[in-house]
């Protein structure tokens, strides 16, 4: 498928060298694209639970339900909308150490929720929700799916053979099970058993062609539907297929056609970047009124928008709930899901709670620090960290900070070596005239701030963005990169903070080295409408909200390296 209360979150993210705690419910269809090492479904003997998974849940799909419009106009129940979700990417270890906190809150406008998402190069192919999530449906009377994932840009009609399998025997009776080779799919059934799953969203996007090959899956599909997926769906297990942009002739097939796709903004748009509410006038477009599309993909667009790369907790999980509930409850001229669909919830539940259970306000605005700490090419690692003293978080490859009204405002870091040599670099720059003079930089050029490396930076985005030039032409190190885009942190404005070294009495004050010490003040805001802007466009993207700061912790390497390519890039 083409792909509040306000409070302070510190979160330090160590992206490389993190031990990694237990793994995710994912394996692979395809033994030739499984970098990550993931476990086969094809295997004989196959292994559900283990001690390095997290157990699975245990809890029965909630019956004792009742229904009521929560619109104002409506009749009859309305649309029943299946969502495909992401609810974390598709990783093969929890970074955490755990999976990722349940951060829906309207389970009442689903009827089926699909743990949508996989990747292919790494061999995730089959992922299954995490219990956590599989317990929160299903006491909200919501079916849970998992997803098998074969994409339109690299999966194969190999992975689609063997998913489907084939008839055996000379003459076989195609309505009997027994005459089916079908590994996998009995696979996903044991599976779907083990983890209280009430089924599987095949992502089919290859395959189905007008070769000889294509037709003949397209029959065999078509036999598994109308005679083998009832079978399964008596014992628990429900098959729902997707196919594309078209049903490919695999009849009842779920095409881009059923599909409202929530995962796009406009580029100048940074509501969703910033968990800062969404753009009615665009939302009314994916579902105008009488709209009968019923597939909701991509709700989980600000959420996704706000969790680190690498990562499944995200960030502004407030900001990002109430930014998601004007999906349900309406903003401006779109009027919600709860106009085009009855709420189900569970008779133990207050009617007041059901809607984003019960919260009423606007999404709070939150700046996001996040702080690099990265060797350059052709530089010693010093072996950096940074310890924020008022959150206790520790940063040894990549750590965010959420600054907020009510909440931490202010962050006394602490590096594990002196800070002092900003001040060479300061010098270095000065004593070379000529090179200012070649470069065309003046005294006061807000780019000297590229000498200074505890200087922060307000970025577009703390997720999409890297306050790291490319030092080598083709260099692809954009790891935090979105369509290939990089900041260029000495080509715009430099706008921002800085980092103060602390004072002998501060010092004291936090029980901290004074040398190595500085304190960050971090402007907050109560609404959108207080929130400044760039004073630079950027492109397509325009002038963006100031609410995301990123710090390079990288000594000399930042320093010089980096004016050495600016100055020598002219």
């Amino acid at each position: 498928m083409k792909r509040m209360k306000l409070v302070a979150i510190p979160l330090c993210l160590a992206i490389s060298g993190q031990a990694f705690g237990m793994d995710t419910y994912t394996w692979a269809l395809d033994s030739g694209s499984n970098s990550s090492g993931f476990d086969s479904l094809l295997t004989e003997n196959l292994v559900i639970e283990s001690p390095n998974r997290p157990a699975p849940s245990r809890t029965e799909l909630n019956t004792n339900m009742e229904s009521a419009w929560l619109g104002n106009r409506q009749t009859g129940n309305g649309i029943d909308y299946t969502a495909l979700y992401r609810t974390r990417p598709a990783l093969k270890s929890y970074p955490e150490g755990a999976p990722p906190p349940v951060t829906f809150e309207n389970w009442a406008f689903v009827r089926k929720f699909v743990y949508f998402g996989g990747e292919h190069s790494s061999g995730a192919h089959v992922i299954a929700p995490d219990p956590n999530w599989v317990t929160a449906a299903h006491e909200n009377g919501v079916k849970i799916y998992g997803t098998v994932y074969i994409d339109a840009t690299h999966g194969n009609s190999a992975m689609v053979k063997s998913l489907i399998g084939f008839l055996t025997g000379t003459f076989p009776n195609e309505e009997l099970e027994s005459s089916y080779h079908i590994p996998a799919l009995k696979n996903l059934e044991k599976i779907a058993k083990a983890l209280k799953l009430d089924g599987w969203f095949l992502n089919i996007e290859q395959g189905f062609d007008d070769s000889t090959e294509g037709r003949q899956q397209v029959i065999q599909m078509n036999r598994l539907i109308e005679h083998i997926f009832p079978k399964f769906k008596q014992r628990g297990v429900e098959f729902i297929t997707y196919t594309g942009d078209n049903a490919r002739g695999i009849h009842g097939a779920v095409t881009d056609g059923n599909i409202a796709n929530f995962g796009h903004s406009p580029l100048g748009d940074y509501g969703l970047d910033n968990a800062t509410g969404i753009n009615p006038a665009e939302t009314l477009k994916l579902l105008p009124a009488g709209s009968q599309k019923n597939v909701l993909l991509y709700l989980d667009e600000v959420f996704s928008r706000n969790t680190p790369l690498g990562r499944t907790a995200p960030l502004r999980i407030q900001g990002a709930k109430a930014t998601q509930c004007q999906y349900f409850k309406g903003s401006g001229v779109w009027p919600g899901l709860k106009e085009y669909t009855k709420a189900v919830y569970p008779k133990t539940k207050l009617r007041s709670e059901v809607l984003c259970a019960g919260a009423d306000t606007a999404p709070a605005p939150t700046t996001v620090l996040k702080i690099n700490v990265m060797t350059w090419p052709g530089v010693e690692s010093k072996g950096w960290t940074v310890t924020a003293k008022n959150s206790g978080a520790r940063c040894d490859s990549s750590c965010y900070l959420e600054f907020s009204q009510g909440g931490l405002t202010e962050e006394v870091l602490e590096f594990n070596h002196p800070i002092e040599f900003q001040q060479d670099a300061q010098a270095w720059l000065g004593s070379r005239r000529d090179m200012m003079a070649w470069s065309g930089w003046q005294e006061g050029d807000p780019r000297l701030n590229l000498l200074d490396p505890l200087f922060v930076q307000y970025m577009p985005g703390f997720k999409w963005w890297e306050k790291e030039p490319r030092l080598i032409r083709g260099d692809l190190r954009d790891n935090n990169a979105q369509g290939g885009f990089v900041w260029d942190y000495a080509g715009y404005a430099q706008e921002g903070l800085r980092c103060v070294p602390v004072t002998a009495e501060q010092a004291a004050a936090h029980s901290v080295a004074q040398d190595r010490a500085c304190i960050i003040r971090v402007p907050t805001y109560g609404t959108m409408a207080s929130v400044p802007n760039s004073d630079v466009a950027y492109g397509p993207f325009g002038a963006f909200p100031l609410l995301n700061l990123t710090m390079q912790v990288n000594t000399e390497g930042f320093t010089y390296y980096a004016l050495y390519e600016q100055l020598t890039a002219k």
